[in-house]
């Protein structure tokens, strides 16, 4: 009977019930054994007395062999990332230690042809993956026993270009078979919103990451911000999200990497390159940012349309073609003149960010007035490493508060008319009403802008491995049989269906 629980239970955990896996293999793919005891406790038959030699003889045999399968170290993921132009393979535990990471980029094929080339990159996986697993396997320092050391196989499987996806899916695929490990099927823009919950500290203990519960805490506002996404989201758990606004034509990631190519910028090498990043240093130079604003919309600012959460870059890409076409024909050389390169630069980077911030704001108005305790706006993605975006988005943070949910905790962070920390509205203080009824007063703070390093905005494999120790710790663990999803709304997620 024992036995007969432990595969119903185990089996209970896992999603995907179809999945031809064993009781053992299932067992042993769990991270909470430890809960099977009281459970076949409180099942077993009243046919054998709790008290009897055989009941107990063979809860001691499972207790065992729990103790054996459990494993007395945190719990270790290999990661792979192969949906766009880079290759990616990374080892984290989770207790948020990156034990290794390796990156291809592949920026020397793709900035001849003015953008990423589908076929170029799928080609660049096959040959640079099997180098990338190996690598990071050899720099984790996982001891004797190697590879045999992972627990979880987990790979991007979508969003993304489609033949790239299916280098990284197959090479998860084989390896979680051959080694007998549970495979995590990724969603692409999961991983970016759950980055900062790895690398991210508590605001009230900045010397340490939080323990079981990670930071920032749900439900929390997500921009997702690159080449293929514009998303704003409420990210209320894991495999669970709630879209507030996407792009209606290109994305941000799209807007800037086109404008870099018709202001002819070159690309900035490295990881933390790309047109993107380029153009965001390309602008610094600017001497007069205010040359073009007269002429550069800021998309979806008007009376009749601010409030509709919308995003919208294609008028405001058209705008910097015209401009410089202007330029270039009013030129006896038919060049556009260097500092106003810069100024066009400036002037465009404002009002797309700008365009952003409206958006988010409006985000955070519709949250409060829906009764959404927002506590952190977390920005990733490539566009997310954009340290303007970050300033202007912590300005916009700072006028929208939450409330604290241990007010006693966090009284060093109130603050009252009368200076922080002070007056009746003090945390672990008494107000009395007007009306002499006494009341405690609540704690408040500005809503948190968190962004994740800038090397893990862009796409890599660190946020793939730590998105499958969260789900797997959650028991969302996939066949082996499951295919790539190119096109794959992330509020899909919790519903269970991946579009064809």
């Amino acid at each position: 009977m024992e036995a007969a629980l432990l595969h119903r239970f185990a089996r209970a955990r896992f999603r995907a019930s179809p999945c031809l896996c064993s009781a053992k293999t299932l067992s042993r793919s769990l991270p909470h054994l430890a809960l099977l005891q009281s459970r076949l406790i409180s099942s077993s038959p009243s046919s054998t007395p709790s008290n009897s030699p055989a009941h107990h003889t063979t809860l001691s045999a499972i207790t065992s062999a729990i103790s054996a399968t459990t494993k007395q170290r945190p719990l270790i993921a290999l990661g792979i990332e192969t949906s766009c132009d880079d290759t990616c393979a990374a080892i984290v535990t989770s207790e948020r230690q990156i034990l290794s990471e390796v990156l291809r980029t592949q920026h020397h094929l793709h900035e001849p042809m003015g953008g990423i080339v589908p076929k170029l990159a799928h080609h660049a996986h096959m040959r640079n993956l099997p180098e990338v697993v190996k690598e990071a396997i050899q720099k984790a320092g996982l001891g004797e026993r190697g590879i045999q050391e992972i627990d979880v196989i987990a790979v991007t499987r979508g969003p993304g270009l489609a033949h790239c996806l299916g280098v990284g899916l197959n090479a998860a695929k084989t390896l979680a078979a051959a080694l007998n490990k549970p495979l995590i099927g990724v969603h692409h823009m999961e991983a970016h919103a759950l980055t900062a919950r790895l690398t991210t500290k508590d605001p009230d203990s900045p010397g340490k990451l939080l323990g079981a519960d990670p930071y920032p805490s749900f439900p929390f506002l997500t921009l997702l911000v690159s080449g293929g996404h514009t998303l704003l989201l409420v990210a209320h758990s894991v495999d669970r999200y709630t879209t507030l606004a996407t792009t209606v034509d290109d994305s941000v990631g799209e807007a800037f990497d086109k404008t870099a190519r018709e202001l002819d910028i070159p690309w900035l090498p490295g990881r933390a390159g790309g047109p993107g990043a380029s153009l965001e240093e390309f602008a610094k130079g600017s001497q007069t940012p205010l040359r073009y604003l007269d002429q550069l919309p800021i998309p979806m600012s008007l009376r009749t349309n601010k409030r509709k959460m919308k995003f919208s870059f294609a008028g405001l890409k058209s705008a910097v073609t015209r401009i410089v076409n202007q330029e270039k024909a009013s030129d006896p050389g038919g060049v556009m003149d260097e500092k106003k390169k810069r100024d066009l630069a400036a002037g465009f980077q404002h009002c797309a960010l700008t365009h952003l911030c409206q958006k988010v704001e409006q985000g955070l108005v519709d949250c409060r007035e829906q009764g959404v305790q927002i506590s952190s706006l977390v920005i990733s993605g490539g566009v997310g490493r954009n340290m303007i975006l970050r300033a202007m988005m912590d300005e916009v943070c700072q006028r929208f508060e939450y409330e604290l949910s241990n007010p006693l905790k966090h009284s060093a962070v109130l603050t009252t008319s009368a200076g922080p920390g002070l007056g009746p509205s003090a945390v672990g203080m008494e107000a009395v009403t007007s009306s002499g009824v006494t009341e405690t007063a609540r704690a408040r703070r500005p809503v948190q802008v968190i962004c994740p390093p800038p090397k893990l905005c862009t796409d890599n494999a660190v946020m793939i491995a730590w998105t499958g120790l969260e789900r797997y710790q959650r028991g969302l663990v996939d066949c082996y049989d499951i295919d790539i999803a190119p096109k794959w709304p992330l509020d899909m997620l919790g519903t269970g269906v991946v579009p064809e």
